[in-house]
């Protein structure tokens, strides 16, 4: 299950584990994103692709996209929470509903998708003794870049979230980086 797997670096990330064999479940906001990107990663590879638009800012809208999931593949054993917002910014023209739009996309949403995909992870890691999330974060928050303070916070609850997962699932065979 991939966050953001209808454009860019995500899109990128879903080619590879296609091509590697996987079946995939992507989201982002835009179905004909989604739409272009199923086409391109299933003619290019063999893998079967469930393309569902979804905003990781609403908890129900990941749900309905992870019963999903468990209908069509029956499981999740692999989460790559990717989906962003960014855009460069000074902090004081930084508006309010611009740091709390990145931090819920970046931050909460990798939170609600995890939490979603818990149960799915969890039995994989039961089952296998390996079920992995990958989030994507980035090294601007450990220096302080300019123009990135909204991302940079997002980021840095993102390394913490990651960090505090790999300890308390890790005895469930449930591995975060």
């Amino acid at each position: 299950y991939i966050t953001g797997g209808g454009t860019g670096i995500c899109k990128g990330i879903a080619t590879v584990f296609a091509q590697h064999g996987a079946n995939l479940v992507i989201t982002s906001r835009k179905q004909e994103n989604l739409d272009a990107a199923k086409k391109e990663i299933e003619k290019a590879t063999k893998a079967k692709v469930l393309a569902l638009a979804a905003d990781v800012r609403k908890p129900e809208e990941i749900e309905k996209v992870v019963k999903a999931a468990a209908d069509t593949f029956g499981a999740v054993d692999l989460l790559v929470n990717g989906a962003a917002g960014n855009f460069p910014v000074p902090i004081a023209q930084l508006s309010y509903n611009g740091f709390k739009t990145v931090v819920e996309i970046d931050l909460e949403g990798t939170f609600n998708t995890t939490k979603a995909c818990f149960p799915l992870l969890s039995a994989a890691g039961k089952k296998h003794g390996n079920a992995n999330i990958i989030n994507i974060t980035a090294t601007l928050q450990y220096t302080g870049v300019p123009f990135q303070a909204h991302v940079s916070s997002a980021k840095a609850g993102i390394d913490a979230f990651t960090r505090t997962c790999a300890n308390e699932w890790g005895s469930l065979g449930i591995r975060a980086n």
